[in-house]
């Protein structure tokens, strides 16, 4: 066996193999009389019968793949406990079809552990953007809330909008089946199911009767009804309306405890003073982070940024699935195509990848290390707070994985810590407020 080594980035290795012609030919013989006590032989016992015979009772394509497993699985293993190679991730293979008595060749292409060189990490110099609670942010949430109190009630006066609920007879005919099911009177919340759907939907009347197709997509939940057409024919019994509550006294006292509008308006303000900080925060946490990353040299194998892409696309197909969206229709609703959003995904993916490797550098060289106790004392304070029950603390104390939950959180708190207490953080006043959004995703993250 031959093997030649090449290493073009520091955490990747090619390995090179050519196996010899006779070893192929005794991978070929193990694997026959491997599978020679499972072929039934007639006239012999299993694992009796001359390969000669043997040969036509084998599947020979599946003789040949196994053959390539055991012989590539034992020289790669070969060679990895001879040259004390630890591949970080599983390696990937390039490998043609084996011949019996027929040299070989292939290559492996194996991810090696990430090397991080930290550059300055402490006494960087960032910006903390300050912003300003305004009238119009505390009226946005009382808008939301008033939504969140909305109750439902029956419209006559108008046809279906966006939003409304519906009860509807609905009968439905699937492409390739010889009849239409009866008509079945069902639920139909706008807003919970495809746009492309509900536009058959909008303007309709009670009591009108609605035709069209609709064709599902081929990752659809539903197994029946993935990637097929459907004809439908909905008439509208009734249309139902959110209406939102007034905006009173009475509505602060049921939604917050307080006696006035007033009251509510300031302790959302009060509320909402912590949720800038919170993100204000985040900002210059990220403005730090980016410094040190910039900073450092990262190496790291391509297979880790595969697998951030690979969970990106998983995350996106449940989300569009449950909505009952295609792909192709997401793409289209964002502007992208599947090449640029790939080429985004894999963006941010190797930023993650960067990152991630950074700060668990750091968190290494200062020593965040966290003590039994410590995670002890974390599950009282989850207690206290009244996050979790005692009768949870009992389960959760000696469960193995929601300790290492909590040991990586007070790990990620104990950084947080040390990057503002060894860095310069100015703050600077905005004029305009943030992004609500944003806002809402930084402290679902503290969260």
């Amino acid at each position: 066996m031959q093997v030649t080594t090449e290493q073009p980035d520091p955490c990747t290795l090619i390995l090179d193999i050519s196996v010899e012609a006779d070893q192929v030919a005794k991978t070929y013989d193990s694997t026959y009389r491997e599978f020679s006590r499972y072929v039934n032989v007639p006239g012999f016992r299993p694992g009796k019968a001359p390969r000669a015979l043997l040969e036509k009772y084998v599947n020979q394509d599946r003789l040949r793949e196994r053959a390539q497993e055991k012989l590539i699985g034992e020289a790669v293993q070969e060679i990895l406990e001879e040259q004390d190679i630890q591949p970080f991730r599983a390696p990937t293979l390039d490998a043609k079809p084996i011949e019996d008595k027929q040299p070989y060749a292939f290559k492996v292409t194996i991810p090696l552990e990430p090397q991080v060189t930290l550059g300055e990490y402490t006494g960087l110099t960032v910006e903390r953007p300050v912003f300003p609670v305004q009238e119009a942010m505390i009226d946005q949430r009382l808008e939301r809330l008033r939504a969140e109190h909305a109750r439902i009630e029956r419209v006559t006066d108008r046809p279906v909008e966006a939003g409304d609920m519906l009860i509807a007879e609905a009968s439905t005919h699937i492409q390739g089946e010889e009849e239409a099911s009866p008509k079945r009177r069902q639920l139909i919340q706008l807003g919970n199911t495809s746009p492309a759907f509900e536009e058959n939907l909008i303007g309709v009347n009670i009591g009108e009767e609605k035709t069209f197709d609709y064709t599902y997509a081929e990752d659809y939940s539903d197994e029946n009804l993935a990637g097929k057409t459907v004809s439908y024919a909905i008439t509208v019994a009734s249309i139902s309306a959110r209406r939102l509550p007034e905006l009173d006294d009475a509505f602060a006292q049921r939604v917050a405890s307080v006696d006035t509008v007033d009251a509510l308006k300031e302790s959302i303000s009060a509320r909402m003073e912590v949720e800038v900080k919170q993100f204000s925060d985040q900002v210059a946490e990220q403005r730090i982070i980016e410094h040190i990353v910039m900073n450092s040299v990262v190496n790291y194998p391509q297979a880790l940024v595969r697998e951030e892409v690979e969970d990106a696309y998983r995350q996106l197909a449940a989300e569009v699935r449950q909505k009952g969206y295609t792909y192709e229709a997401w793409l289209q609703a964002n502007d992208l195509t599947p090449e640029t959003h790939l080429q985004g995904v894999t963006e941010q993916s190797d930023n993650r990848v960067r990152t991630i490797l950074a700060l668990r550098q750091i968190a290494v060289q200062e020593n965040f290390q966290v003590t039994e106790e410590a995670i002890d004392a974390e599950f009282a304070n989850l207690v206290q707070q009244g996050r979790i029950t005692e009768e949870q603390l009992q389960e959760w104390i000696d469960d193995n994985r929601r300790r290492m939950q909590v040991a990586n959180a007070l790990v990620q708190q104990n950084l947080h810590n040390f990057l503002f207490e060894n860095n310069i953080i100015t703050d600077v006043q905005q004029a305009e407020p943030p992004d609500p959004t944003e806002v809402e995703e930084a402290n679902a993250e503290e969260a």
